[in-house]
């Protein structure tokens, strides 16, 4: 997984495609998502608000799909809804223009003072700029500090940020990462089916009957016996029912201030341990050592 995530609006990005392949080499570790539009560039801003390291704004590109001709139009307006979604979560951005008349328009080099970054000229800059500011962001440290577990779990980095987020400022009245956590827990039982250590199909509403079936005795031999124990907790705690009205309760008011911590260290536990199983491709093989070890369960309890 990318260490940065960068947002690029560009109607003209494509003719800078190498500009976009040093970005992702090995060297910069980051992941361009282009956007030809100045609107639509906004949509994804917002909807993944959490996840970007960087916003890269052309100076003049396309307002929206009918727009006839690249202004500052589409600039101006993306300048403002990153400024207006600040107060959620601050970001910064960049414009890298290929326009000469810009480039050397005092007015626009005062409005835009260190922010503005000329194409074929400033591309080094540019990138070591996005890097050393992103270090600073509170989501990109998280990143680096749980990298495996990022890596490991790509399509979980919206709820994971979420949930660290709450580890990192020590938030342990705040119940909301309750259902966080069990997102995730929905997400661990999918790959768990999916490789071949569940062999109860997980559907959206039997978490309860997942955790149940991977923490058999006999499936000790499969997966360690504190991993059994964390996914267990983390389902029980963190599962609809009547018991989460009371759990919510306790951790808003503050009664029970070390249970957040502790289901977060468990789900990392699952998180990190999940990094060994067995691809797709060997499901088989997993679903052969589980009857396996279920026979050989039988025969010793005889």
């Amino acid at each position: 997984m990318s260490k940065y995530k960068i947002l690029w609006i560009d109607d003209k990005w494509k003719e800078l495609d190498s500009f976009k392949e040093r970005c992702e080499s090995l060297k910069h570790g980051m992941e361009i998502i282009p956007c030809k539009y100045s609107v639509d560039g906004m949509i994804l801003f917002e909807k993944y608000l959490e996840e970007w390291s960087g916003v890269i704004l052309d100076a003049k590109v396309l307002y929206d799909k009918d727009a006839k001709e690249d202004k500052l139009t589409g600039l101006a307006y993306s300048v403002k809804k990153i400024n207006e979604l600040s107060h959620r979560r601050k970001i910064p951005y960049y414009i890298f223009t290929g326009q000469p008349d810009l480039s050397s328009s005092s007015s626009f080099a005062e409005e835009h003072e260190g922010l503005y970054y000329e194409k074929d000229k400033d591309e080094e800059r540019l990138i070591e700029d996005i890097k050393r500011n992103a270090d600073s962001l509170e989501e990109t440290q998280i990143i680096h500090k749980h990298q495996t577990v990022f890596e490991t779990w790509p399509e979980s980095k919206h709820d994971l940020l979420r949930i660290l987020k709450v580890l990192e400022k020590e938030d342990w009245q705040n119940n909301s990462v309750l259902n966080d956590i069990r997102k995730i827990m929905n997400d661990v039982m999918n790959r768990l089916y999916e490789r071949g250590f569940c062999t109860v199909e997980h559907n959206g509403s039997n978490l309860a009957e997942c955790s149940i079936m991977v923490g058999q005795n006999y499936m000790q031999e499969i997966i360690p016996i504190y991993i059994q124990r964390a996914i267990h907790t983390c389902v029980a705690v963190t599962n609809p029912g009547s018991h989460r009205t009371k759990t919510d309760k306790d951790v808003a008011k503050g009664n029970a201030p070390y249970l957040i911590r502790s289901l977060i260290y468990n789900m990392l536990d699952i998180l990190y341990w999940c990094r060994l199983l067995p691809s797709k491709e060997e499901r088989d093989e997993a679903l052969k050592a589980i009857r396996v070890a279920q026979i050989q369960y039988k025969q010793k309890k005889r």
